[in-house]
């Protein structure tokens, strides 16, 4: 399906009075592009809840800053668009546009077609081994398999991608080792590990667990459009009777028995995470967290061991880090 665009470039002078402009007008799902930006979080990422700041963003400093309003392709959406242009031009004629020699402009277009985007990402998306024995695969896609592989069948949708990133491979790397103890330590009158997984995204740590060997899993994302896309994944691994995922902001109001709670997150959410996993894990059981920085491992670990556990391991990848840790 293709989308209207509406794309506003304005002096960085003007951006927050554009905003606000905007939001009164009714339209706040705004995306705002503001490369001034760069410099300050470069220079204090311990202030900001984004530990990782990708090159297309260095390379955007000192460029002009942007708006970006997206409408359906309808009637509706058309019709929203148009008032949205003259909101803007009723801005742009404002004496606040005007002093100083201020300028704002824009452009409403098509974006690209979906279906087009998907076709590329599947070029790309291979299967891939993750530790000893987890194989994650595209539904496309045959591979050559061992008899002691596990095959996570995945197919990410549009709007995540394969959960290969380096901070999941330290997750499922981390729940490989954890698993098997974890059951063992259990009363004998107990089936297996449960498995709490916080922001869940694709559900690729949830099925990871499963096919180790947990019981069961509960998975929990703030988003609506990841909540779906897990369950999908889920049920085309034939999960859905032992996996739940549902809507939750962290853990917040989450009830759940757990052995072990996996945490895919960014440092700071991780932190404030920690506390609550402390009071849900079950005496002796994980907590794996990832979506760690180098540079952020001893802010994380010093928090972690705050709340009550003891770190066991803390595992590396380029410039990431997981930390596992039992609650003591």
């Amino acid at each position: 399906m293709k989308y209207l665009e509406l794309k506003i470039e304005l002096n960085k002078d003007i951006l927050d009075d554009a905003v606000d402009v905007l939001a009164d007008a009714g339209f706040e799902s705004l995306m705002i592009d503001d490369p001034a930006d760069f410099a300050e979080i470069a220079e204090h990422p311990e202030w900001y809840k984004y530990d990782y700041i990708n090159e297309e963003l260095a390379a955007a400093e000192g460029q002009t800053p942007t708006v970006t309003l997206y409408f359906s392709n309808d009637e509706e959406g058309r019709a929203e668009a148009e008032r949205a242009e003259r909101v803007l031009q009723d801005f742009k004629d404002s004496d606040a546009v005007k002093k100083d020699g201020n300028c704002i402009a824009w452009t409403l277009g098509m974006t690209g077609d979906d279906s087009e985007w998907l076709y590329k990402w599947q070029e790309h998306f291979k299967p891939t081994r993750i530790g000893e024995n987890i194989v994650v695969k595209p539904s496309w896609e045959d591979c050559v398999l061992e008899s002691t592989d596990l095959v996570i069948e995945m197919d990410p949708g549009m709007a995540f991608g394969s959960g290969l990133h380096e901070t999941t491979s330290l997750c499922i790397k981390a729940l490989e080792k954890k698993i098997k103890p974890v059951e063992a330590a259990r009363d004998s009158s107990d089936t297996g590990a449960r498995v709490l997984d916080v922001g869940t995204g694709t559900g690729i740590l949830a099925i990871a667990a499963m096919k180790l060997g947990a019981h069961d899993c509960l998975g929990i994302d703030i988003d609506e459009d990841a909540v779906r896309i897990a369950a999908d994944n889920i049920e085309r691994n034939g999960l859905s009777s032992r996996i739940e995922v549902r809507v939750g902001d962290l853990m917040e109001g989450v009830d759940y028995d757990a052995d072990i709670i996996v945490a895919n997150l960014m440092a700071d959410l991780v932190i404030r995470l920690t506390p609550a996993a402390a009071a849900e894990l079950r005496p002796g059981g994980i907590f794996i967290s990832s979506g760690i920085l180098d540079i952020k491992e001893e802010v994380v670990s010093e928090a972690v061991k705050e709340a009550g556990f003891e770190i066991e391991e803390v595992l590396h990848d380029g410039e990431w880090c997981a930390i596992a840790a039992r609650r003591k």
